[in-house]
């Protein structure tokens, strides 16, 4: 397939979404507004966590807040993009339905990765973009263009990298009869990626940077900001989020190749 092939189809699975949304306002709504809510139960959070000290790791307030709103805007677009997506994966096996996505004239990763969008979280992204505000307000810092231009670069690693996770997870309903648990694990593990590495030990810090990457959903790019990211994490997070998308790639194939047919 071609790019612009590519690109006609993902418009025409977002034309298909936002009809669908339309179609039950109410649900959206009620989700846009659930999301907010969440967002302002973890800052009053921070608040009180501050109330109580002054840095959190050597992290102060402005740079926390700075921390979660760039984990909470990576998380927006995985969760728009690619969540409700990965889901349907063990359902598409359990039902047998993966047998007509893998004859479709369209790759089958790229078909079960973009299918669906969940514009409901558009809240969420728009809280995001008001907790980074507030942040740079409180650290009284305006970034350059190149500092804004590097974190959104390595943003788009870390929902990469969010997506190769997901993807590698759920690739495993090939084999395993449900894994909705394990699904629910691994969004608690994730969820660590909003404090800063440095509260942990040495051990897990390095672990949750380099093995469980992440630090790169969001604190390596809030450094970015800050301006205290050094070269050679900037190339590690880009070889990192293309080792991870290679692998999920490729353990896809390999299960799409191993795949038998529910009906078989």
């Amino acid at each position: 397939m071609t790019a612009a092939r590519y690109l006609r189809l993902y418009r025409v699975f977002a034309r298909n979404n936002l009809v669908r949304e339309l179609e039950f306002r109410g649900n959206f709504w009620a989700k846009l507004f659930t999301n907010v809510g969440w967002l302002v139960s973890y800052l009053l959070y921070i608040e009180i966590l501050f109330a109580n000290t002054d840095s959190l790791g050597g992290w102060n307030k402005g740079e926390v807040f700075l921390l979660f709103g760039t984990f909470v805007f990576a998380r927006a677009w995985m969760d728009i993009l690619f969540t409700q997506n990965m889901g349907k994966i063990p359902e598409l096996v359990r039902m047998g339905t993966m047998d007509f996505v893998l004859t479709k004239p369209v790759p089958s990763q790229f078909y079960v990765s973009a299918r669906y969008l969940s514009l409901d979280e558009l809240g969420s992204l728009l809280g995001a973009g008001g907790i980074i505000a507030y942040a740079l307000s409180l650290l009284q810092r305006v970034p350059t263009a190149g500092q804004a231009l590097l974190w959104l670069l390595l943003v788009v690693c870390g929902v990469a990298i969010l997506y190769a996770l997901q993807l590698l997870l759920m690739t495993l309903s090939f084999w395993l009869v449900r894994i909705d648990n394990l699904s629910a694990l691994t969004d608690t593990v994730v969820f660590v990626g909003r404090y800063p590495p440095d509260i942990f030990p040495r051990v897990l810090s390095f672990g949750l940077t380099f093995v469980l990457p992440l630090a790169f959903i969001a604190a390596v790019p809030t450094k970015a900001l800050l301006g205290t990211l050094g070269p050679g994490m900037v190339a590690a997070a880009l070889a990192i989020a293309g080792a991870f998308l290679l692998a999920a790639a490729l353990f896809w194939r390999y299960a799409a190749r191993s795949y038998t047919s529910a009906s078989s």
